[in-house]
């Protein structure tokens, strides 16, 4: 249906509207302009229905295109959007603050004690929303703006739970102005929220993702070099090891076919005669002690001697070496008169009486003489081997040998050490495991490994 008046009007056909169209040069309307503009939107939408080339990048370049996938984001000039919104609203809600400070009551016909409470309760609610809105404080990186949202969020949750009690008794005396404010701060967290999801919606996450794993893919690259590094620095102390331990082994090998170091095995063996006919003597003296044992533990209560007795049935050679006048001798000479007061066996008897006999001073003294000697020739020879250089100087080689083998084994336990570590990295996969997540960011781009 027309209102009066009103023609419908008839499209001009294309040949009418140029014949209709003044022939001035050059005018916006003229059939060279439009075929040109015919061409370009032609053009055009076959370039729009041209398929877009793949993308092409190498891997080391990799991080140079997530930093222009992120640009192309724009996210920076969608934070500085967001902010000026923020900044904006919270200087809209300063002033309706203002308002409800100044605003009347809807019913100005109230007690006077009521009015004073609501006062009280309106300060209180304007100070705390002032110091609210103060607070806030949008950061410029967009990587915090999730943070930043859900901080909000919760503050806002703990400004209600503070300010509920004014709230309700506000919004009986100044509903509108203070459903003003309200708005107004709602439309900030709003405007976070959305942006958080804009941020969120742009795949970010994929990115970062791909970054960190780039990162480690790096890093394997890193330690598998640092490896092998210190695995080199190992080998190489290990060959110098093994030369130093031929070397050890050639020296000992010599200090063995030398003279010096024949007179000092001849004075080891002459050392270990020493120390076996020590043994023997002992033997012997322990023996026949051992045989006395009975008898000079039942003399040696209430003798004289008891710690003498008890010394030789301990260590006899020591006891006799220390015993410059015999006086074991003595003591068994003694014991030898009242053998029968000991009550003893009769084949207890006449063995002790055989083997006291058998200990005559004679035969200690020959003992005694024998254990001087051969405990000086022992020493002679002692001194001997101690001042022997040859002595000294295959013990330093052989020391030194131990030590060397000893680190040979450290060092060949750390290179298996390291080459277990460095076994374990897998370049490759690590790799592909940046690929797969780039592929996830635009998966039609192909990387190129150089």
């Amino acid at each position: 249906m027309f209102f009066a008046g009103f023609q419908p009007v008839r499209r001009l056909r294309t040949t009418e509207l140029l014949k209709a169209t003044p022939a001035y040069p050059m005018h916006p309307f003229s059939t060279t302009n439009i075929n040109k503009w015919l061409i370009t939107l032609i053009m055009g939408f076959f370039d729009f229905l041209r398929k877009k080339e793949p993308a092409v990048v190498n891997f080391s370049e990799l991080d140079e295109w997530l930093d222009k996938q992120l640009e192309e984001k724009k996210l920076g000039q969608k934070v500085e959007k967001a902010k000026s919104v923020v900044r904006s609203k919270v200087k809209e809600s300063f002033n309706y603050l203002a308002e409800l400070e100044k605003a009347a009551l809807l019913n100005p016909n109230i007690p006077d004690r009521a009015k004073h409470i609501m006062e009280g309760h309106r300060k209180f609610y304007v100070q705390r929303l002032k110091r609210f809105l103060d607070e806030i404080e949008v950061p410029d990186d967009y990587s915090e703006i999730g943070h930043c949202a859900a901080r909000f969020s919760e503050s806002i949750t703990k400004l209600s739970e503070e300010t509920q009690k004014n709230y309700l008794v506000l919004r009986e005396f100044v509903e509108k102005e203070l459903s003003k404010v309200i708005k107004s701060i709602k439309a900030i967290e709003d405007e976070l929220s959305a942006l958080q999801r804009s941020i969120e919606a742009e795949g970010l996450e994929l990115i970062r993702e791909a970054r960190i794993r780039l990162k480690h893919y790096r890093n394997d690259i890193d330690k598998k070099i640092r490896l092998e590094n210190e695995k080199q620095r190992h080998h190489d102390e290990l060959s110098s090891l093994h030369s130093k331990k031929q070397k050890y082994h050639e020296k000992i090998k010599e200090l063995k076919e030398s003279n010096d170091y024949a007179r000092y095995k001849s004075l080891l063996e002459e050392k270990n005669k020493h120390e076996e006919s020590l043994k023997e003597l002992e033997k012997d003296l322990s023996i026949i002690f051992a045989e006395l044992n009975r008898p000079l533990r039942k003399y040696k209560h209430g003798s004289l001697n008891e710690d003498l007795i008890d010394k030789y049935l301990l260590d006899p050679l020591g006891a006799l070496e220390s015993d410059h006048s015999l006086v074991i001798n003595e003591v068994l000479s003694k014991m030898s008169q009242g053998l029968h007061e000991l009550e003893l066996k009769e084949h207890q008897v006449e063995k002790a009486v055989e083997l006291i006999s058998k200990l005559s001073k004679e035969f200690l003294t020959d003992k005694r003489i024998a254990l001087y000697e051969i405990k000086s020739l022992n020493k002679d020879v002692a001194t001997k081997i101690n001042t022997s250089v040859a002595a000294l100087n295959m013990s330093e080689s052989e020391t030194l040998l131990r030590n060397i083998e000893q680190r040979i084994i450290q060092v060949e336990q750390a290179i298996a050490a390291i080459e277990k570590d460095i076994n374990e990295i897998s370049l490759d996969y690590a790799k592909q495991k940046v690929k797969e997540k780039v592929k996830e960011i635009m998966s039609d781009i192909t990387i190129n490994d150089e």
